[in-house]
């Protein structure tokens, strides 16, 4: 039982029987020959027989051994096993050692060879951690950057696997311009979901399956986006509003209530009693861990923002507030009606009240950077200084304006 393939890599397996080792009951063991490239191994397969019932020109156990037949259907399984794996290295297309061959045959684990191993890997991830530690948001965004790869490998490799040791400068930058291109990404969207591949082929960088790690030589600048917020004016513009029906009232009110606290969307939908607190001099203040990146917010409550709980809750106390967050689909379709009654031009969407509180009602009142930054749970001052650019930009418009009269 041997097999020969031949051709540019020559293999070799076969059976034999190491009569020069006996067991104390007269048994020798089979072992498994592997010769690759002129260089040979022998693996021990844990089966034995008696050397006078082992057939050398056939590389099996003679049929009158009372376990021939179990025996001989091990060496064939083993001998497929190995055929098995040599096909799988050979298709990846890359080079592989005697050594590899022969781990991947003991089921030594082995780090995955192709980027679609790696995107499989990244997935079951995905579901373990899904409502543990990452959002739905998170989810989806890997979701898209995973879909976008295996278009984008379908287009490079026609479905055939692709070895990711492959994956190099010149495969970053050609995915970056096929989201891009193709699909149609703003270059900060793309940005998010290269970070998003970054982690995908984390893996694969620290098992040294990739050896220099292409995403050392690549940027992953953001450009700098101004960030619509709400006026003051635009902000009573809605409160007056009038005559609502109770569904767009309520998306009305927990929009407000996003503006004077800073909470984003998915914080907002989970907000009950148990995020706020009350201070030793009797003030509210809502303390939660953000869902995007777990860190502390901490946000004093503005009376505005009590008035509106206040509205829906059933006691006198306004941390009894009982009301429903829509999807934000559903959301933002009912934030730009909202805006059309209050002649509001700007894009309505939910994290416009993020940037406003940023802005409007902190920022622009003198509150500090820190503050700010505490207030909306940025991990680091540097998302916060955004907000204060645009501040400074609305200050610089301002003074433009009067410069002529004190010309």
């Amino acid at each position: 039982m041997s097999t020969n393939k031949k051709g540019p890599t020559e293999i070799h397996f076969n059976f034999m029987l190491k009569a020069s080792r006996a067991y104390h009951n007269g048994e020798s063991p089979i072992v498994f020959r592997v010769i690759y490239r002129a260089q040979r191994k022998d693996v021990f397969t844990g089966l034995t027989c008696p050397p006078g019932m082992w057939m050398k020109e056939e590389r099996m156990v003679s049929l009158k051994h009372p376990s021939a037949s179990t025996i001989n259907h091990h060496l064939h399984k083993i001998l497929s096993n190995a055929e098995h794996h040599f096909g799988r290295l050979k298709y990846l297309g890359e080079e592989f050692t005697l050594d590899d061959l022969v781990n991947e045959m003991k089921g030594k684990t082995a780090p995955p060879q192709s980027l679609q191993d790696y995107i499989e890997l990244k997935n079951k991830e995905l579901a373990e951690r899904m409502g543990v530690d990452i959002t739905k948001t998170t989810w989806y965004k890997y979701k898209r950057t995973i879909n976008y790869l295996n278009d984008y490998l379908a287009y490079k490799a026609g479905g055939r696997n692709f070895p990711v040791s492959k994956v190099n400068l010149d495969f970053i930058n050609g995915f970056y311009q096929y989201m891009r291109r193709e699909k149609k990404n703003s270059h900060n969207s793309t940005s998010a979901l290269m970070g998003c591949l970054k982690s995908i082929l984390l893996p694969a960088v620290k098992n040294r399956v990739i050896k220099e790690n292409p995403f050392d030589s690549y940027v992953m600048k953001r450009e700098q986006v101004d960030r619509e917020f709400l006026e003051l004016h635009e902000i009573k513009a809605l409160e007056d509003l009038k005559n609502l029906s109770p569904s767009l009232e309520l998306k009305r009110d927990a929009f407000l209530f996003a503006c004077f606290t800073g909470l984003p969307y998915s914080d907002l939908k989970k907000m009950s009693r148990v995020f706020i607190q009350q201070d030793n001099d009797g003030s509210f203040y809502i303390k939660h861990p953000r869902t995007k990146n777990n860190m502390l917010s901490i946000v004093p409550l503005l009376p505005k923002a009590e008035a509106i709980l206040r509205k829906y809750s059933k006691t006198d106390d306004f941390r009894d507030f009982q009301w429903k967050i829509p999807c934000n689909q559903k959301f933002n379709e009912s934030l730009k009606r909202l805006g059309e009654l209050a002649g509001i031009r700007k894009p309505m969407f939910t994290h416009l009240g993020r940037h406003t509180f940023a802005t409007t009602v902190t920022l622009s009142n003198g509150v500090s950077l820190e503050s700010v930054a505490k207030m909306l749970g940025h991990s680091s001052i540097k998302h916060t200084q955004g907000y204060a650019k645009v501040v400074a930009s609305k200050v610089k418009n301002e003074m433009n304006a009067i410069k002529n009269k004190f010309a």
